[in-house]
């Protein structure tokens, strides 16, 4: 129990940010922060409540950042739908995730996937994590002649990250129980007393609380049947389905068919209720690894986690505490540690090797999951029918191929 404990204390802190940074990304959009951070909080705590009690993983469910921009920056701003219809859009894809979830396409759509791409997938979100630790972290920074360089050394924020960094990684390799989460403590307290780094801004107002049912329950179907609709609720569900495929089989590689299918179905059910309480999709964190490197191995992490949301309705505050730096360390060691599946790739067949290397390097270096698998996906046959192996590929492996080339075909027109 204390090590589930701990878990969930270190999943929560590694993956506490998305309390403002989705209110912000979803205040683009055009809906209220002050008021988006509620449904924030509370789909999370419905979903974490859930997947530990139903699915019985160490799984945080909440609002995926990558579908959170989906949302803003491309069901609006492109699509041009108003915040209340791309609700609208997000519960039909999430209706869609639903019925593959819960008819036996979810089966065959992960047994089609080749065993590289699912190591693939796993080492793919490892090197986004470290790319997400170095960026939160101050380390590297966008360059001015490249799109990314290293921080100069006289950054406050890039040595404190070096610093935590340091001791975190000591704590671990002397396989000290709760090494994570001492880092993270360690880190906050000395930031603080010494005010090396500047505290967020909170948006948490108990007033607001009242107005916050002015963005429940406001989906608007009136453009259902148009095309910008059908294109982005399309677009959506892809994301969501291979999405949330790729981390529960990338952060549970062992996870059995049958609590696949309990967890996969817990999170479509979630899903569909981000829409209702006014909040982009939920999927699993990708933070969710801190917590199982920690030795979360059953759903009382999940639970922990959602616990700690329910606190943080009250304590948003405290978290602005907690700097950056002392979460950076934490991301770039995990998503070091899902890296290590690169040995389980055939290095000497590059008809395995490419797809699996474009996967990889995509997912980090254009900073979305989502288009990393597609061409990781869409690759895959394509080498295969090169070499003359295009018998070996199943139907279910080509259909998921194909639409997987018409979410980048979408890409074009959104």
């Amino acid at each position: 129990m204390k090590q589930e404990i701990l878990a969930g204390l270190t999943a929560f802190f590694a993956v506490s940010y998305v309390i403002i940074v989705n209110s912000m990304i979803l205040a683009e959009a055009g809906i209220r922060p002050e008021l988006s951070v509620f449904g924030t909080i509370l789909i999370s705590v419905i979903g974490c409540l859930a997947m530990g009690f139903i699915g019985k993983v160490p799984i945080v469910l909440t609002t995926g950042m990558g579908v959170n921009s989906f949302f803003t920056y491309t069901l609006v701003y492109s699509l041009k739908l108003t915040w209340q219809e791309a609700l609208a859009a997000s519960f039909c894809a999430s209706l869609i995730y639903l019925v593959v979830a819960c008819t036996p396409l979810a089966q065959i759509l992960i047994e089609a996937v080749p065993e590289s791409l699912k190591h693939a997938i796993t080492a793919g979100i490892g090197i986004f994590l470290v790319l997400v630790g170095l960026e939160n972290g101050g380390i590297i920074v966008r360059g001015e002649h490249t799109f990314m360089e290293l921080n100069s050394f006289q950054s406050p924020v890039l040595l404190l990250t070096l610093a935590s960094l340091v001791i975190t990684l000591i704590l671990l390799l002397k396989n000290v129980q709760g090494s994570f989460f001492i880092g993270i403590i360690i880190t906050t307290i000395f930031a603080n007393v010494f005010n090396l780094v500047p505290k967020a801004d909170s948006l948490f107002s108990l007033s607001a609380i009242s107005e916050y049912p002015q963005i429940v329950a406001k989906m608007d179907f009136s453009s259902i049947l148009s095309t910008k609709f059908i294109l982005g609720t399309f677009s959506l569900a892809m994301i969501l389905i291979f999405e949330s495929m790729g981390l529960f089989n990338g952060l549970l590689p062992d996870l059995s068919d049958k609590d696949f299918k309990r967890a996969f179905r817990v999170n479509g059910f979630v899903m569909l209720l981000s829409s209702v309480l006014g909040t982009s999709p939920t999927i699993p964190a990708a933070e969710s690894s801190t917590g199982i490197q920690q030795g979360g191995k059953t759903g009382r992490t999940a639970i922990t986690v959602g616990i700690l949301f329910i606190v943080a309705f009250f304590a948003i505050p405290l978290l602005t505490f907690i700097p950056s730096s002392a979460l950076a360390p934490v991301i770039i060691i995990t998503g070091c540690l899902m890296m290590q599946n690169i040995q389980h790739l055939n290095l000497n067949d590059l008809s395995d090797w490419f797809p699996a290397f474009l996967m990889i390097v995509l997912m980090a270096f254009s900073m979305s999951i989502s288009d990393g698998l597609a061409f990781g996906f869409v690759s895959y046959p394509i080498v295969k029918v090169i070499v003359g192996e295009g018998k070996k590929i199943s139907k279910p492996m080509w259909m998921i191929s194909f639409f997987f080339l018409c979410y980048l075909i979408a890409k074009i027109w959104i």
